[in-house]
């Protein structure tokens, strides 16, 4: 079994954390899918849909959830007592972005907070493209689309590896 060094505090040894076969596979997959979306590559967001056995898809979809939680949070205008809207840019770039009627009803859901969409009969797959697409949108809202590229880069280099 593979092992994945932990963030540790100076001074303090922690032991490597063990990476499930599907792991890397998954969370290296939802990253690419991000940053597919940011760039608008057409043939790499059909390449990294959710796929592979169900650990790598699962492991897919629990980093899909973080990052799309980390991209909720970075906006500079959260809070915790109102409702997390997404940011006028990322609405804008939401707005060019080509979707199938069910996922567009979700993502607009979470771009208002509500994801009022249809999430129970949406596939799996739809689910991690609205999430995805999401993450994108609230990414370049708060960070632009350079840098957010360039957290992805550094998520995909970091997750990516044993």
């Amino acid at each position: 079994m593979k092992t994945r060094k932990s963030r540790k505090p100076a001074k303090v040894k922690v032991p490597a954390v063990p990476v499930e076969p599907g792991q890397i596979e998954g969370e290296t997959r939802a990253v690419d899918l991000v940053a597919a979306y940011v760039r608008g590559d057409i043939e790499q967001i059909a390449a990294c849909g959710l796929q592979g056995n169900e650990l790598a898809r699962a492991y897919m979809w629990q980093m899909l959830a973080g990052m799309l939680s980390d991209a909720v949070l970075a906006d500079p205008e959260f809070d915790m007592c109102r409702r997390a809207v997404m940011p006028a840019a990322g609405i804008e770039w939401l707005s060019t972005v080509p979707m199938t009627e069910d996922v567009a009803a979700v993502v607009w859901g979470l771009a208002g907070d509500g994801g009022s969409g249809p999430w129970q009969t949406l596939s799996p797959e739809d689910r991690a493209t609205a999430y995805a697409i999401s993450i994108a949108a609230r990414g370049i809202a708060v960070w632009g689309s350079d840098k957010l590229l360039g957290h992805l880069t550094r998520t995909r280099t970091a997750v990516s590896q044993p």
